[in-house]
């Protein structure tokens, strides 16, 4: 499905930007807002019509619908920022053609806007720092690092999995996904990566997945992935998802 300079795969819930070669994989709920919008390209969509995702009743809340929108427009950058049009207690509306003059203008209203707060706020902060600063007692801030243990792969290869800062959840949750990743490692011929960070989201649905490695030359290599599960008990690594992303690459 071609979206200007994008191209949206929506079997595999990839978003490809042809001009850059970057792909975005979608969670679930941005997937499915994306393909709604698409399927209507022009047209004036609420957020209860999107929340619905072509079914009957709701498959997603609302504020579920805003953050997956606010996504999508950073993965579409600020030269596309235009492609998903906000339009105040009607809904989202996916522009394929060129948005109006008035459009513009509240965009350019809106950043404004943003610029100045945004201003007003850090000058007032420096300066409540600069008055109470002998009254505050810095402390070194915590490391964003929970947990993290070293793993030896079948070809003799090691790679560091770390876990950040997350929602509470269970050692056999940890281990299950750890033990999923390690298998698909072992399955490549050579693993580029040595450092895999993990982390779910607040929300316990989504699981974000950032690798670092480096090429042959010495160039650093960095691979952000993520899976979503919206059932009660989740399980983000299948062998189905597995194949589709393939770890090695």
């Amino acid at each position: 499905m071609r979206l200007k300079v994008f191209e949206f795969d929506v079997s595999n819930s990839v978003l490809i930007n042809t001009e850059t070669q970057i792909q975005h994989h979608l969670t679930r709920t941005e997937a499915q807002v994306l393909e709604l919008l698409a399927n209507h390209p022009n047209q004036v969509m609420s957020k209860g019509q999107l929340s619905c995702a072509g079914s009957q009743q709701a498959v997603m809340s609302e504020s579920a619908v805003a953050k997956a929108v606010f996504t999508l427009r950073k993965y579409f950058g600020e030269p596309y920022i235009d492609l998903i049009e906000t339009l105040p207690k009607k809904g989202y509306r996916l522009n394929i053609s060129t948005p109006s003059s008035e459009w513009h203008q509240q965009l350019a209203r809106r950043k404004k806007h943003i610029i100045l707060t945004s201003s007003i706020i850090l000058l007032s902060l420096m300066t409540l720092i600069t008055a109470m600063h002998q009254y505050i007692w810095f402390k070194t801030a915590e490391s964003p690092v929970r947990e993290s243990r070293v793993v030896t792969l079948n070809n003799h290869q090691q790679i560091e999995l770390i876990w950040l800062q997350s929602p509470k959840k269970s050692s056999q949750q940890v281990s299950n996904m750890e033990q999923k990743i390690i298998t698909a490692f072992n399955l490549c011929p050579i693993v580029k990566w040595r450092d895999v960070y993990l982390a779910l989201s607040n929300d316990m649905q989504v699981l974000n997945i950032s690798m670092e490695g480096y090429s042959n030359n010495g160039e650093l290599l960095v691979r952000n992935i993520k899976t979503s599960d919206f059932t009660l008990r989740p399980n983000f690594i299948s062998p189905t998802w597995l194949q589709g992303v393939s770890l090695c690459d």
